[in-house]
């Protein structure tokens, strides 16, 4: 245990420790503590100020309750505490939020003129820098978390990749990849199909905005890219194109005629950067009397039949990603990935090498 008139090397982690944790605000006379390793007057006004903000007992003394709120490990009288063993380790804060973990270093997304938190574990005596703050800012959030680690508001200044260094001394011992990202504005025009013989998709336009509501809590996140509606109307194709739609061009062995592609997307907005056309029913196989298919995408252009699973929200988001770049995967530890290929079995996550591929 450690008090007023102690000194040494615990007291100058407490210092630290105290620096990071107190709000400015709330330590003596409104500034840091000099991390002198000496407990005078100012340490044991910190202190206690943190003691009642733990609701802890507020004595002034640093005991094995004391350190324990800290971070820190306390090892018996007269020991020296010793910060948590285990590298410095950068975590998300929430899920979905452009935080990749996976890679190495591990990555974050920050938009132009907005800003993210990430957690830093281990690190409660380290500082961290950003190695350009013309790209990206650092600061801590100056509370106590109940994970027992550091949280780093990262501020995006312009566009370009930084990395948020951890240093002891002049040692980096982990970094962060910081890519700041401007926002992508992505239209996105829908049509309701019906054909000439009666044909017609069971979807309605009062359906749209929520779809695109669910788009955009995957897209702007962890990619910044914003997807507005341009339009939603009803079209007409004047032909009847039977109780499948079919892409057939490049199956051997089909009639020109059942190539349907073209008439659908013929109805579309020129001037979107996305057309969706919601049909009764899609294939693009061999097989056009067996379900394969839920949507198609091939430039700009989707066809999304009514039986295409129950997240629509997710699913259109996922064939968007076709048209930014991003192919699909199949893998069983890529079911998270919006970009998994299965239709209600995938994911939301948008990984550092999607994310730079739709919004670079």
């Amino acid at each position: 245990m450690i008090q007023k008139g102690s000194t040494g090397a615990d007291v100058k982690l407490l210092q630290g420790l105290l620096n990071q944790k107190v709000p400015l605000a709330k330590l003596p006379q409104g500034k840091k503590l000099v991390e002198d390793g000496i407990f005078g007057s100012k340490t044991d006004a910190a202190t206690r100020t943190f003691q009642q903000m733990k609701g802890l007992k507020v004595d002034g003394i640093v005991g094995p309750k004391t350190w324990g709120a800290l971070g820190v490990t306390y090892t018996g009288p007269g020991a020296t505490p010793t910060p948590p063993a285990g590298k410095p380790k950068f975590e998300e804060k929430k899920p979905k939020d452009g935080f990749d973990g996976a890679v190495n270093p591990p990555w974050q997304m920050v938009p132009m003129s907005g800003q993210k938190t990430v957690i830093l574990k281990n690190a409660a005596n380290l500082t961290v820098v950003s190695r350009n703050p013309g790209i990206a800012t650092v600061e801590d959030v100056p509370k106590c978390f109940v994970h027992g680690g550091r949280e780093l508001i990262i501020k995006g200044r312009t566009k370009g990749t930084t990395w948020i260094d951890v240093k002891d001394g002049a040692i980096t011992v982990a970094s962060l990849e910081v890519a700041v990202k401007t926002k992508k504005t992505i239209q996105v025009s829908f049509h309701l199909v019906e054909d000439s013989a009666g044909h017609k998709t069971s979807r309605n336009t009062g359906s749209v905005d929520g779809w695109v509501r669910t788009m955009n809590d995957i897209f702007l996140p962890q990619a910044n890219i914003q997807v507005t509606k341009k339009r939603a109307i009803s079209v007409k194709v004047n032909k009847d194109l039977g109780t499948v739609v079919r892409f057939s061009s490049h199956l051997a062995g089909v009639p020109a005629s059942e190539h349907e592609w073209d008439l659908v997307t013929a109805k579309g907005d020129a001037a979107a950067d996305f057309n969706v056309f919601f049909v009764w029913e899609y294939e693009q196989d061999i097989n056009p009397n067996h379900d394969d298919t839920d949507a198609g995408t091939l430039g700009k252009n989707c066809i999304f039949e009514d039986h295409a699973g129950t997240n629509v929200g997710d699913t259109l988001a996922h064939e968007l990603g076709h048209t930014l770049g991003v192919n699909d995967f199949y893998g069983a530890t890529e079911k998270p990935l919006l970009m998994y290929g299965i239709t209600d079995q995938r994911g939301q996550k948008i990984p550092k090498a999607h994310a730079n591929t739709m919004n670079p």
